[in-house]
């Protein structure tokens, strides 16, 4: 298939093709179906659609006291824009289908000839050339036509039996053209198709195109229907505001009760300032005082800023604050307090509530200090000042780790090559200290810590999590309490050996430092440990211990050396700020 302007097509050929479809000059379709597109009635369409959308738009809600959409917001004018738009468009461009069309010399449809079908129902022709046909055949009181690529046409018959007679002139006509392209024979080619362009042409007849012919509004429809929709949209839209406003406003004051006016308040508009300052503070003022609670005060108060009575009424408020936040500190809990807080976010009461809250963690604290050890001052210090720093700036706490280079693990391996029971690169010691190795421990010490720290000092008001691995030369200043823990694993310049399986592995030393730091206090918790690990040879033997390859095994012993060292590193920092289960 392939696009043709009718009207950028040479004179004489648009000629042809006026005269092949009207007069039946050669070469005269073999079939036609006359019409033109639908195009126009989509249009029309749309536009009703655009109608029935703006009347249902309008409708939503109209005059709902119980609805936010009774009265639509700015936000709302661009679909009544939309909805307009939609009604003016459909309309000009379903008018410019039917000038466009009429304009046309020819009679819109779709026609066929030897060379090819041309669908011509608008100046934009299809042209699809029967050297494609894959079907010609008889369909009810049709002919179907069929290209490849599964576009078909149905050609209605006025004569049934002339059905057969026709499909065989279709399949001829199709052979003659087929032949006259084959031999490029000027004469057969011109006789086949209206559209072929011929070497003569009459030098007497007209030779300018015909002319496209145009609405009077030309191109310009999109912009005539948005001038339209900007002058009308927001029209319908503040004349529907306005009566949806003064239906609500009659039926509240036909109702004339408290819930009645607070609906007109939350969604009316135009008669707010009597229903604010008059009608409703009438209905609800009695309400609010017998109620005695916070809530009904607090609203009346945002209804009536002005009021008369703003003395007692702060002062009935504060004894209400007051009482609730009595029952706010009965469960003994900060999540209580928060509540409270949250709930009454200006309760005007915040040295109470402060004092409140203090209280809590203070309490916290002391149950802490009871059950620590008292060996290291510094850690219950440091605590002191970590539930200080919770207090007023949050929970959050995160363990994180920094990796120290391993200076000595590649003269490790340089000696596991010159041993006797070397087995291959694979059994290097520096290749399970790597970034993957070190990932996984910290993930295990990182959780145990975070675990044990949360649960030890207090669920409620501290929050441990791990936190990213530090990347930076230094460590950096941290934006909560962060538990640094740098680390790294040494030869220790011992050596050993295995016979079954054969391997030669290294002594390690775990040198690791935990820094404890508090955003902008000047005295971090610092502690150290060296721990010094032999090769974890024994796990390689033992009743059922599976025979494990080079690389296999050393991965093993590897793992519970920095497992082991990890663990007993936790476990001697954990001792300075918890009393170990057994010991309590």
């Amino acid at each position: 298939m392939k696009a043709v302007d009718f009207y950028t097509l040479p004179r004489a050929i648009q000629d042809r093709f006026v005269g092949s479809v009207m007069s039946g000059f050669p070469p005269a379709p073999i079939l036609a179906s006359k019409g033109g597109t639908s195009t126009k009635l989509r249009w029309v369409g749309v536009s009703a659609a655009s109608f029935v959308a703006l009347l249902v738009t309008a409708r939503i809600a109209f005059g709902d006291l119980e609805s936010t959409l009774s009265l639509h917001s700015a936000k709302v004018i661009p679909l009544y824009f939309v909805f307009v738009f939609g009604l003016g468009f459909g309309l000009l461009q379903a008018f410019a289908r039917v000038v466009r069309e009429r304009a046309l010399p020819y009679s819109a449809g779709i026609y066929l000839f030897p060379a090819c079908l041309i669908d011509a129902r608008h100046d934009q022709f299809k042209v699809y050339e029967t050297r494609d046909l894959t079907a010609v055949e008889l369909q009810g009181t049709s002919i179907r036509i069929a290209f490849a690529g599964g576009h078909s046409f149905l050609f209605p018959l006025s004569s049934p039996s002339q059905g057969p007679d026709l499909v065989k002139e279709v399949q001829t006509a199709r052979d003659r053209a087929m032949h006259a392209n084959a031999t490029e024979d000027p004469k057969e080619l011109v006789a086949v198709d209206p559209l072929h362009n011929p070497r003569f042409a009459s030098p007497v007849g007209p030779t300018e195109q015909y002319e496209l012919r145009r609405p009077p509004w030309k191109k310009l429809g999109p912009v005539i229907a948005a001038g339209i929709a900007i002058v009308l949209g927001p029209t319908i839209w503040a004349l529907r505001n306005r009566g949806s406003d003064n239906k609500m406003y009659a039926r509240a004051t036909q109702v004339n009760d408290t819930p009645t006016y607070r609906l007109y308040m939350l969604h009316g508009s135009r008669h707010q300032e009597e229903v604010g300052e008059i009608l409703l503070p009438r209905a609800e003022l009695v309400d609010a005082k017998v109620s005695g609670n916070v809530d009904p005060l607090l609203k009346y108060k945002a209804e009536h800023p002005r009021s008369k009575i703003a003395n007692e009424m702060n002062a009935a408020i504060r004894t209400a604050m007051l009482a609730a936040l009595e029952r706010a500190k009965q469960p003994g809990t900060l999540a209580a307090l928060e509540e409270f807080n949250k709930r009454y976010p200006e309760h005007g009461i915040e040295p109470e509530y402060r004092a409140a809250v203090h209280a809590v963690y203070a309490r916290e604290l002391e149950a802490y200090k009871k059950k620590a050890p008292s060996k290291d001052k510094a850690a219950i210090a440091f605590i002191e000042r970590l539930f200080a720093w919770a207090e007023k700036n949050g929970p959050k706490v995160e363990v994180r780790f920094k990796r120290k280079a391993n200076t000595s693990l590649e003269r490790a391996d340089q000696f596991i090559l010159k041993t006797p029971t070397f087995m291959g690169v694979v059994t290097y010691p520096s290749r399970f200290f790597d970034d993957k190795h070190s990932t996984t421990r910290e993930a295990t010490l990182g959780k145990s810590l975070a675990a044990q720290f949360d649960a030890g000092l207090a669920p409620e008001l501290f929050e441990v999590t791990m936190g990213s691995v530090v990347t930076e030369p230094e460590l950096p200043e941290p934006k909560v309490p962060t538990l640094f823990i740098t680390h790294s694993a040494e030869w220790s310049g011992h050596n050993y050996t295995s016979s079954r399986p054969r391997g030669s592995y290294v002594g390690l030393n775990f040198n690791m430092d935990a820094s404890f730091v508090i955003p902008g206090d000047a005295k971090p918790y610092k502690f150290k440990a060296e721990i010094f690990r032999h090769a974890a040879t024994h796990v390689l033997h033992g009743d059922g211990t599976p025979y494990l390859g080079p690389g296999e095994a050393e991965e093993k012993v590897y793992e519970t050396m920095a497992t082991e060292a990890f663990d007993q590193f936790g476990k001697r920092l954990l001792a300075g700020f918890f009393t170990p289960e057994g010991k309590k």
